[in-house]
């Protein structure tokens, strides 16, 4: 989740939630975006959930959009595992999870066990178990180690902008995707509406140092555009600033 900032004139930014987000931006390196997530791992859902991302109707936006997911699935940036409530298992054949971060990794298995998800293993090579349900993997999303056409979805839920490069992300899982597969995307996105889009700009360095680097006001739609993917549907929500995606790869 984002820090929003007060539209009050001269208030500076102010987190909606108390804990501190990973100090991570732009030109953070790899390296330094690792060890922040690492570090925040065991306190990051107080962030990116509870009250406020209740209020903001964070869960059923999510809920509804990972019901899409089918077949094999991906989820890039998986985090703790915030998504896995919501998925519908009868229609995942097997499920595959990557992060930058060991220690999020760590919390999201956490969860999967709590969940009782089927069998679980974690590795730091490319090869996926074919008798395993679940998979944990480390990996970087714009280089990510899977064979061309290697899913029937890919999901990604509020990362794309903290993403060093959301482009090259967004080839990377149109490369994994198979054709006909679906990209399903839940993102900061610039609003269409003027206002809320001047204010977006206005405060995209405060918002970026208050919410883990996150870039809220890149445009999604054309980058999803721009990797290949036909878009099939599109959600708006929270005034347009939050933009719930399923695209294909034709």
């Amino acid at each position: 989740m984002v820090a929003y900032p007060s539209l009050t004139k001269n208030s500076s930014a102010r987190t909606v939630n108390s804990p501190q987000p990973p100090s991570v931006d732009s030109s953070s390196s790899t390296t330094d975006i690792k060890k922040s997530y690492n570090q925040y791992a065991k306190n990051y859902d107080d962030l990116d959930g509870g009250v406020v991302a209740d209020a903001l109707g964070f869960p059923d936006q999510r809920k509804a959009l990972l019901q899409e997911a089918t077949g094999d699935v991906l989820e890039t940036a998986v985090g703790t595992g915030l998504n896995l409530q919501y998925y519908n298992l009868k229609n995942v054949r097997s499920f595959t999870a990557i992060d930058l971060s060991p220690g999020m990794l760590r919390q999201a298995q956490l969860k999967a066990t709590f969940l009782q998800f089927p069998s679980s293993s974690t590795s730091s090579s490319s090869s996926r178990s074919s008798n395993s349900f679940l998979f944990f993997q480390q990996a970087d999303i714009a280089t990510l180690p899977f064979p061309d056409n290697s899913f029937d979805s890919v999901v990604d839920t509020f990362s794309l902008c903290v993403f060093p490069d959301p482009a090259a992300a967004l080839r990377s899982m149109t490369r994994v995707v198979r054709p006909g597969g679906k990209v399903l995307l839940l993102e900061h996105s610039r609003s269409t509406s003027p206002v809320l889009g001047w204010y977006q700009d206005i405060t995209a360095a405060q918002v970026a140092s208050m919410g883990k680097g996150c870039v809220w006001n890149q445009d999604v739609i054309k980058l999803v555009e721009n990797a290949g993917l036909r878009i099939e549907r599109v959600d708006k929500y929270v005034g347009d600033l939050v933009l719930s995606i399923t695209a294909v790869k034709v």
